[in-house]
């Protein structure tokens, strides 16, 4: 415990620069395939590293978030996402720690079929992969209960809506007074220089190497007191409890990789059928989820942000069926070859061409890569 005090202090003195590092060695990642011999697995072993530990550094910068909002008594604003996840994970315990399961999961499942395949070979990965997709359906099944069948979004942990310069500026300012308070009626008011900043403090501040504070105005300021109806809305009404249709259409879209994994193993990877079906089963559920959120008599839609920013990422995740099983082999892959071929002596696009044929085999043999599971 006393080494992760200490590593959680410097965390927190650090943040900025060890979230820059993060995204650097994050971005490394994807050019890494190709490189050196077994490239593939060490660029998704550093990969899974990176974002298993981001997610305990998450959990470290929003609690110390939380203290010093409770420390100056101050609001912590938290993004509407977040606040709709922490409020079921608050309240359920087994949807917390189902949560955390399908994030560690998501982050380590290439890694693992990897492994498994250079390890056992073809027919156990395909085994592996069938299983792990059924504990994915049996996990997201049990977060659509515990929501009362709501749309399951993702991702399905905490995202890191703390700004650690911020954070860190925070930590500078702790001891100095943010707050009045009346001598009479004993009502704390913000002070006027911990809420607004003006050019002259700003230009001062820079030089000696501080930040900018939050508002630069006081309409800035005001307007963050302004309630609108994502701040007045409680977290559970930030998401519809689904009809039937929409009940059904949320499964079959659980459901669908698992569907198309035993379809392969039933026909094999170059058969038509598991493409085929997958794709009519993905737009089948998607066609319902929207059915269930149109007006009887036409009009706008009734889905709220949040459901409507996660529709669409199922939308754009439709595009992956193009790198994914029959479709990829017989059609996809042979035309991206060719481009590559015919680009390979051109300038900056040799580049490209480079990075995308060190891939067309992995979004071939490894399945995870472009599961949209």
């Amino acid at each position: 415990m006393e080494y992760l005090t200490k590593y959680d202090d410097f965390l927190l003195k650090n943040a900025s620069q060890i979230t820059g590092i993060e995204a650097s060695l994050r971005s490394l990642t994807y050019i890494l395939p190709g490189r050196f011999h077994d490239a593939e697995f060490a660029s998704q072993a550093l990969y899974a590293a990176l974002n298993l530990l981001g997610l305990y550094h998450n959990a470290i910068l929003r609690r110390a978030a939380h203290s010093h909002a409770n420390e100056t008594k101050s609001e912590c604003e938290e993004s509407a996402f977040n606040k709709y996840i922490n409020f079921w994970s608050t309240s359920s315990p087994m949807h917390k720690r189902c949560s955390a399961l399908l994030s560690v999961i998501s982050y380590t499942q290439v890694l693992m079929e990897m492994g498994v395949l250079k390890r056992w070979g073809k027919k156990a990965q395909w085994r592996w992969i069938a299983g792990l997709e059924a504990v994915k359906v049996i996990l997201r099944l049990t977060l659509f209960k515990l929501t009362s069948n709501r749309m399951n979004l993702y991702p399905h942990h905490l995202q890191r809506d703390v700004d650690p310069a911020t954070l860190e500026k925070n930590r500078r300012l702790a001891l100095v007074p943010e707050h009045y308070t009346g001598e009479r009626s004993g009502v704390e008011m913000p002070l006027m220089r911990s809420t607004i900043e003006f050019e002259k403090q700003q230009l001062q501040q820079q030089k000696r190497g501080g930040s900018v504070r939050k508002f630069t105005d006081v309409t800035d300021y005001l307007m963050s007191k302004v309630l609108t109806p994502e701040k007045l809305r409680r977290p559970d009404q930030m998401v519809h409890i689904m009809n039937a249709i929409g009940t059904s259409g949320e499964v079959l879209y659980i459901l669908r990789p698992l569907l198309y994994v035993l379809g392969v193993l039933k026909y094999g990877r170059l058969s038509w059928k598991p493409w085929l079906f997958s794709l009519a089963v993905e737009v089948l559920s998607q066609a319902m989820v929207r059915q269930a959120f149109e007006q009887p008599h036409g009009g706008r839609s009734k889905m709220m942000p949040l459901e409507k920013q996660e529709y669409a990422r199922r939308l754009q995740l439709l595009w992956l069926n193009l790198l994914r099983g029959a479709f990829y082999i017989h059609v996809t892959r042979p035309r991206l070859e060719r481009f590559c071929n015919s680009v390979e002596n051109k300038p900056v696009l040799s580049i490209v061409s480079g990075i995308l044929r060190d891939y067309l085999p992995l979004w071939q043999n490894i399945y995870f890569y472009t599961s949209a599971s």
